[in-house]
């Protein structure tokens, strides 16, 4: 299953047109469609901000502005936040890059608000609130993570 997988099915529970979340999101219908079609660069960010938010045990929203809403969103602010959670958790960046999986410059880069965390996050958390779920139910829809799932109800 993909993550787009998972928008549609939530959506569609709900009703809310395709058009109204586009229009919510700030992208173009197109746009929406390749998310949801799981064409979009949200397959692989969406469920590393998921593993941030368990590696450094904060809300996934809080990993993307104080008040943990979208409408609070700038951008860097991702990466500043992920900081400044590693280091009030006392964690290394080596030891929260090992722990994703991803090499120290990469999680770095994370860090500095130069990575795709900083869009897709915030459309994420735009989506979440919009249908209203925590944005973490995205990912690990049922308690499992998306990845393992083949459906769900």
């Amino acid at each position: 299953m993909k993550l787009g997988d998972v928008l549609r099915k939530e959506r569609e529970k709900r009703e809310v047109p395709a058009a109204d979340v586009a229009e919510h999101l700030g992208v173009s219908e197109e746009e929406y469609a390749a998310l949801e079609a799981g064409e979009t660069p949200a397959e692989t960010w969406g469920p590393r901000l998921a593993q941030i938010a368990i590696e450094l045990e904060t809300p996934t929203s809080r990993l993307l502005a104080d008040s943990g809403r979208s409408a609070d969103c700038e951008p860097g602010q991702a990466g500043r936040l992920i900081r400044h959670h590693r280091e009030r958790r006392g964690k290394g960046a080596a030891e929260v890059a090992a722990a994703l999986g991803i090499g120290e410059e990469d999680y770095r880069a994370i860090e500095a608000g130069e990575s795709p965390i900083e869009t897709w996050g915030p459309r994420l958390l735009a989506f979440a609130e919009r249908i209203e779920q925590p944005v973490f139910n995205l990912f690990y829809p049922g308690g499992l993570p998306f990845q393992e799932l083949e459906d769900y109800p």
